[in-house]
């Protein structure tokens, strides 16, 4: 498996089940031009002096104990949200999945320059490649259960062997862990447990703004549906407990009742189209849908005959906004970057169509 610097990565996100997206073909293109044991320490704040060391790493998996406050931290999420959490805590990994910034809006954070490994939906997180990074902490806050295909339990004993490992509480989360939490547990064990409050204080803040400046979106419902085309046809991505669903609460909708009808299948068949109307749908657009499936939808009368549609409260999403940022993977991702930089982008369209 190629360590490289990150460079452009190509690939789809499929329908998801587990986490609210799958990948599928992505794979790193460029020659390796920086491996991990070329690195110097992460890049890390200076020291709170709020956390005590030695600290006891517990998991569902069993106990590690990080003797004293790390340096080189690896983040091996396959999605890559424990980097976006150490990058919105000012920290630099030592090594991340190369997913990082597969939605297009990490770059100014320092994602751009981040040793990766690279990341096929199904495979193994390469233990190899996490050694070769000589952390002192390993990070896997936010890894659902078999989230990319693949499951932390599977991979626990191994990266126990080569340095401490921090996971959130949860990690058999079905479908989200609260990034919140997972920024808390990293703050603990950096000595940044300041810094982590300011993130989630500033986050809440900033869609508490949002709410006050669009109190038309408070108590409406919401659907946020996709189109992966041929292949994996419509999916209902707001389902319970997904960070979909947390991101549109934040912006002040309300939870959807008809939910429910996906809360075990995504799919959504003919005749289930009309449990994803709502006061409000929105309707992305995946990499691998042509245009032409999704004319085909939109225009059939069962989804013309929905309500959101024929009431003009219906907003289609292209794959890729006008800075070539993915709305998909950020809302699906559920962290707190993307999901400030989906509403600097959904927030007009919506407030346009109601």
């Amino acid at each position: 498996m190629n360590i490289t610097r990150r460079s452009s990565i190509t690939g789809l996100i499929g329908a998801a089940l587990a986490a609210a997206l799958a990948l599928t073909g992505c794979s790193s293109t460029a020659s390796p031009q920086k491996t991990a044991t070329s690195e110097g320490p992460s890049r890390l704040p200076a020291a709170e002096g709020r956390t005590s060391y030695p600290l006891t790493l517990k998991s569902p998996f069993g106990e590690t104990v990080l003797k004293k406050r790390p340096e080189r931290i690896a983040a091996v999420v396959p999605n890559a949200i424990d980097t976006e959490l150490l990058l919105a805590l000012g920290v630099t990994p030592v090594l991340s999945s190369g997913l990082v910034d597969e939605g297009g809006y990490l770059d100014e954070h320092g994602a751009d320059d981040l040793t990766t490994y690279e990341f096929v939906m199904g495979e193994k997180v390469p233990v190899e490649a996490v050694a070769a990074s000589k952390p002192d902490l390993i990070v896997a806050v936010g890894w659902t259960d078999g989230l990319g295909g693949v499951k932390l339990a599977d991979h626990y004993d191994r990266l126990a062997t080569i340095a401490p490992v921090v996971t959130s509480p949860d990690t058999a989360s079905q479908l989200l862990i609260p990034w919140q939490d997972s920024v808390r547990v990293l703050g603990e064990a950096l000595d940044l447990a300041d810094a982590a409050k300011a993130v989630v204080d500033d986050h809440e803040k900033h869609f508490a703004k949002v709410r006050e400046k669009h109190p038309e979106f408070d108590g409406l419902t919401a659907t946020w549906a996709i189109n992966y085309g041929s292949a994996n046809g419509l999916q209902y991505l707001s389902r319970p407990g997904s960070a979909p669903e947390a991101f549109l609460a934040e912006l002040g909708f309300a939870k959807n009742p008809a939910a429910r009808e996906f809360a075990r299948e995504a799919t959504v068949s003919d005749e289930l189209l009309s449990k994803i109307d709502a006061d409000v749908l929105l309707l992305g657009q995946s990499a691998a849908a042509r245009d032409a499936e999704m004319r085909e939808l939109t225009g059939r009368d069962l989804f013309r005959n929905l309500s959101a549609v024929s009431s003009g409260n219906f907003v289609q999403l292209p794959p890729k906004t006008d800075d070539g940022g993915d709305l998909l993977w950020a809302i699906s991702s559920g962290g707190p970057i993307g999901n400030k930089w989906a509403a600097e982008h959904l927030v007009p369209l919506v407030a346009d169509a109601l």
